[in-house]
């Protein structure tokens, strides 16, 4: 018995002591858009849009592609990519994904207050939870304009778990 049980601990040790830490395989992006410039992208914003100005003037996270989770994702297995709200993402677009404003480097999910579509054809919609479910809101595409950005609605305001593109 001694003899079975000696190497499912020797194992279960390396197992502890050789592991990764998880800090150390993380990466954070703020971008998940293959427009040039970033001229045609979704973007959700972390602060809710101005009722004066009708554009958020915070950090953003921007996408062209359906996001399942927005907690991010493990391309390998060991390694992580969190996604993160980030400025400066949108080349010539000052009131959009402002520096200097909150938001920067958080995490998207269940974080954000408003989104636009500067996409030309493709429609996009935020849910409440992973995996494209819950309650959902639309968003219709503007073709390059990020004006107006429209607030996520209340019960879903700081409640984004995930967003597909359509």
């Amino acid at each position: 018995m001694f003899r079975v049980l000696v190497p499912f601990f020797m194992t279960l040790a390396s197992t502890f002591v050789f592991a990764p830490s998880a800090s150390a395989a993380t990466s954070y992006a703020s971008d998940e858009c293959s427009s040039s410039g970033n001229a045609y992208c979704f973007v959700m914003h972390y602060n809710s849009r101005g009722e004066q100005t009708w554009y958020s003037v915070s950090s953003c996270f921007v996408a062209n592609e359906s996001i399942p989770n927005h907690y991010g994702y493990s391309p390998n297995g060991v390694a992580l990519v969190r996604y993160v709200f980030g400025y400066g993402l949108i080349s010539g677009n000052y009131n959009t994904c402002r520096l200097g404003n909150s938001g920067e480097g958080l995490e998207l999910k269940n974080n954000a207050a408003s989104a636009s579509n500067g996409e030309c054809s493709a429609n996009n919609r935020v849910y409440y939870s992973s995996g494209y479910s819950g309650i959902s809101q639309a968003f219709l595409p503007n073709c390059g304009d990020y004006w107006p950005s429209e607030n996520l609605v209340s019960s879903m305001k700081n409640e984004n778990a995930s967003h597909e593109r359509y």
